[in-house]
């Protein structure tokens, strides 16, 4: 996707985020049992006063420290990113932990964050909006490009496949390094099913849609691992 369609999508589904967990604030996540949508909110407020202050401190080399109190509102802490984003080219320098030390790195982060919280905010009021497939595919390549190099990978392969679009990946290890291939074959287990499943497969939320074939535990392991 575009970064400019991306930018549309991480203040709509911010905004959208920010209606669901304001409506019960008390409410469980389901998918993040350890929090309330109050709780959520505060993760998110966190997440984008960090993010403004990497854009607004224009500094590919060190991480910045926001110098700037954070907002009471979620609603102005998101405004103050949006702002930021407003104001910078996505070519415009900032730190993040990967080689894209752009602003486009952080608007393409915020608009799968906000996408997957608003997923949960959502789920916390017992009900979900659709993830688009065009938006899922691009999440799912930015969560495996964002996976580290020193991560603890499964000693395992593991194909995903869309059903709703031609994206289809195996993911394997060779000496503790992840590769990744962009094709059909064949692996240890497979998940199959929609985009929008897969995607949250692979942030943590459960295989609930999705066909699992194979081994349960490398199913179980290739979905825990973190950024």
């Amino acid at each position: 996707m575009e970064l400019k369609e991306l930018l549309v999508v991480a203040e709509e589904a911010g905004r959208s985020l920010i209606d669901s967990a304001e409506k019960d604030l008390d409410a469980n996540v389901p998918k993040c049992p350890e929090w309330n949508n109050s709780e959520l909110l505060n993760h998110l407020k966190m997440v984008w006063w960090f993010s403004a202050a990497q854009i607004s401190a224009g500094d590919q080399n060190e991480r910045a420290v926001p110098s700037d109190e954070m907002k009471d509102s979620p609603l102005d802490q998101l405004e103050h990113l949006l702002d930021a984003f407003q104001i910078n080219d996505f070519s415009s320098p900032c730190w993040s932990w990967t080689s894209n030390k752009t602003v486009g790195f952080w608007v393409r982060r915020m608009a799968h964050e906000n996408t997957v919280h608003n997923w949960d905010a959502e789920g916390a009021l017992g009900t979900h909006s659709p993830i688009s497939t065009l938006l899922a595919l691009d999440g799912i390549e930015e969560k495996l490009g964002l996976l580290k190099s020193d991560a603890d990978f499964p000693n395992t392969s593991i194909h995903l496949h869309c059903t709703d679009c031609g994206g289809e990946w195996i993911l394997s290890t060779s000496s503790g390094e992840l590769e990744i291939k962009r094709e059909h074959g064949k692996a240890d287990a497979a998940v199959k099913g929609k985009a929008e499943d897969i995607l949250l497969y692979l942030w943590g939320r459960g295989q609930e849609n999705l066909e699992c074939f194979g081994d349960e535990e490398t199913i179980n392991n290739w979905s825990s691992i973190g950024p």
